[in-house]
């Protein structure tokens, strides 16, 4: 079930032609947009055009149903070229690049060795993820199986309902998970998808070296922004899974990075620092479109991104210029930009259900919300409800705290809280002051965000893996230390905000260490590619002592040492990937099922029942992801998904699914004394259309795995027990 070697290498090959088509378009539409980037932020906005011009790409393909190898391979190739060559026609020749201060040698140095620790503390986590499968419950239960399906339907278009939770996660923005997807397509199976987020890491890192760069403490808001990046919550949660928080906060920071750099760009090298410009926009179109295209990617990954996201847009359109025509120019630049990269799961959600985020009412509105039944993972509290409670603060907060943030937790709060508060009264710079406003909003809506402290009152078990709803806002406050007027203001106090950033980070990281020695040489690799090579290609070419041809040689020779080592670990990977399911089925479930499933190919599974089956729906998908997995419920209008809820409708469902298999645990729901505990396994039980593969018992419930040779009879449910 590997794929052949030339399988491989075709689709290695394929990768680079996108990665290099997307990456001409993108450095001639940088040309073009904002030809005075220059350094860091030129590549940073590179990066944002390329990838803003794939998305867009997958939406057409993913819309059309032509989300095929062919099609994304030779559509990425042409109008990446195509956009490469509209740029580079475009592009002004006479424009001066934006010139930053100079960086010292030793701040360049700790932010280096501080982004090089980050992404090799990540490295681990996602070489084991490569070893033995991605077991984060989020990944195995949505992110996964959207992208398994993405590549299984050629389409986006359509709903994949995984459970009957009033959650609906399939109205959730999907474009880290599409993107997981077209890896699935083009090589054939999912081994790249635990390294992707390595990949957004460095982008994120990038993004906030760019934040300080205008002011000239870009080591110092790199470190800040690290100590977030390097979080407890952030390693156990997104390094090696595919998650997409970091996809997400990396696209904000992105965000922030081009709206704080635009100032500068304005005045042509010299910063504005003053509330608005007498004359014209402080920020001008080009840095507008970067920064509409950055916010939308934010917000196409992550509905927790439109509270900073959406703050942020509005601050810049009131502050951006006094006069209602420019104002107007930005809303159009800024919301038209927006809307190319973020704006397509919200409408493909509105035509699904009249909504464009479902989960939300919108009150005197009344738009139409799907009626899903009252179920969730856990209690469904936020840390609001414990606002006043001192017992949960000692009992739960503070220790996940601690581990979500280090022991130095309240020094880093209590740091982000004044810095926000200080730019929002202090600041005469009033896109300061929006992003602090943006950062402080953010954690109030974290706040109230309902399974922050999920969990049964007074044991909100899901507080530690939430708290990453905290990070955007907090990775937003962080940043904004070195910019404030008092810590800038002299050589010698940005040396010692670097100073103590520095000093935080590595009494922080240094306590909740995650190594292991039988990966060092791939994180070595890793960290090379991603951070070594950039910086050493960067500063060479910044002191004029590289040509195009030695860059050209270092990336070639990145490629071929990434291609040969990889065949190995896919390899690697097919053979031994979720092979121990004991691993995410700590607290039970079907050890025997997913054995059983992970050697089947091309089998519709339908699956139903308790928690661990659909939470892990993921490993049913079989090794080498042909199976084709539904969760077995009742739809209906505005997205709705339900169980059934009795027998008759039970088999409907099932026979709806014309499935091959069907795994079910002995009642629909884990808590057997819940109104929606139905006994599915009696529903089916002695139809001549079903045959017991296998049954285990285990914690929390049993379950079984039935072969179906035949539509069930749903008269037969006369005698079924109820």
């Amino acid at each position: 079930m590997t794929p052949s070697f030339g399988a491989y290498l075709a689709g290695s090959l394929s990768l680079v032609a996108i990665v290099a088509s997307l990456g001409f378009g993108g450095y001639w539409l940088r040309r073009w947009v904002v030809p005075e980037f220059s350094g860091a932020l030129a590549r940073l906005a590179e990066i944002v055009l390329g990838l803003s011009l794939f998305v867009a790409i997958l939406y057409v393909l993913g819309s059309v149903t032509l989300l095929r190898e062919g099609w994304i391979i030779g559509t990425s190739i042409f109008l990446g070229l195509a956009a490469g060559l509209l740029g580079r026609a475009q592009a002004p020749g006479d424009v001066t690049p934006v010139t930053p201060p100079k960086v010292e040698r030793w701040p360049f140095w700790i932010a280096l060795a501080v982004a090089s620790f980050t992404v090799a503390e990540w490295t681990f986590p996602s070489l084991l993820s490569l070893d033995r499968g991605m077991f984060g419950g989020d990944t195995t239960w949505y992110h996964m199986p959207f992208a398994a399906r993405f590549a299984q339907d050629a389409s986006i278009a359509h709903l994949h309902f995984t459970d009957p939770m009033r959650l609906v996660v399939w109205f959730y923005p999907a474009t880290s998970e599409l993107i997981n997807g077209v890896g699935i397509i083009v090589m054939h199976d999912d081994f790249l998808s635990p390294l992707l987020n390595l990949g957004w890491l460095s982008v994120g890192l990038l993004a906030a070296w760019c934040i300080g760069r205008p002011y000239g403490v870009a080591p110092a808001t790199l470190v800040a922004s690290a100590l977030v990046f390097d979080s407890g919550v952030l390693v156990v949660t997104q390094a090696g899974e595919g998650r997409n928080d970091i996809m997400a906060i990396a696209m904000l920071v992105a965000y922030v990075a081009f709206i704080v750099n635009g100032h500068q760009v304005r005045r042509g090298g010299t910063l504005v620092t003053g509330d608005v410009a007498e004359t014209g926009p402080l920020i001008d179109r080009g840095p507008l479109i970067m920064a509409g295209l950055a916010g939308g990617l934010a917000i196409s990954v992550k509905l927790t991104m439109l509270a900073p996201v959406g703050a942020i847009a509005v601050a810049v359109i009131l502050f951006n210029a006094r006069e209602l025509r420019t104002r107007v120019n930005t809303t159009l630049v800024l919301g038209a930009s927006m809307l190319v990269t973020g704006g397509y799961w919200f409408i493909r959600n509105l035509s699904h259900s009249g909504n464009p985020t479902p989960q939300i009412g919108y009150g005197p509105l009344k738009l139409p919300v799907p009626d899903q039944m009252p179920l969730d993972p856990r209690p469904r509290f936020s840390v609001a409800h414990y606002l006043f409670d001192p017992t949960t603060y000692r009992a739960w907060f503070f220790p996940q705290l601690e581990n979500s943030l280090g022991p130095f937790f309240g020094l880093i709060l209590v740091v982000a809280f004044a810095a926000t508060v200080y730019v929002i009264f202090k600041s005469r710079n009033r896109m300061l002051q929006a992003l602090a406003a943006a950062a402080l909003l953010t954690a109030v809506v974290y706040l109230f965000t309902p399974l922050t402290a999920a969990g049964p009152e007074g044991t909100p078990r899901g507080f530690f893996t939430n708290t990453r709803y905290l990070m955007p806002g907090l990775v937003l406050a962080l940043v904004l230390v070195p910019l404030a007027r008092p810590l800038r203001s002299d050589k010698g106090h940005s040396s010692w905000t670097l100073g103590f950033f520095t000093a935080l980070y590595a009494l922080t990281v240094l306590t909740t260490p995650q190594w292991f020695p039988r990966y060092i040489v791939g994180t070595i690799v890793l960290t090379g590619a991603l951070i070594w090579v950039p910086a050493a290609l960067a500063y060479r070419k910044r002191n004029d002592a590289i040509t195009p041809l030695a860059v050209a040689g270092s990336i070639a020779a990145v490629i071929v040492l990434a291609i040969g080592l990889g065949r190995a670990q896919q390899v690697q990977y097919a053979k031994n990937h979720y092979s121990e399911p004991r691993l995410f089925l700590q607290e039970g479930g079907p050890v025997k099922a997913f054995h059983w499933a992970r050697n089947q190919h091309d089998k519709r599974i339908g699956i139903t029942g308790g928690g661990e089956i659909f939470f892990d729906q993921f490993g049913f998908y079989g090794r080498d992801l042909s199976n084709y997995v539904n969760y077995v419920g009742v739809a209906g209008p505005d997205g709705q998904y339900r169980l059934a809820t009795n027998c008759r409708d039970f088999r409907e469902a099932v026979n709806a699914g014309d499935y091959d298999y069907l795994v079910t645990s002995q009642y629909s729901w884990d808590n057997l004394g819940s109104d929606f505990a139905y006994p599915y396994r009696a529903w089916i039980k002695g139809d001549p259309a079903v045959k017991p593969v296998l049954e285990e018992d285990v914690s929390p419930q049993p379950d079984y795995v039935y072969k179906l040779s035949g539509k069930l009879d749903p008269a037969g449910c006369v005698g079924a027990q109820s």
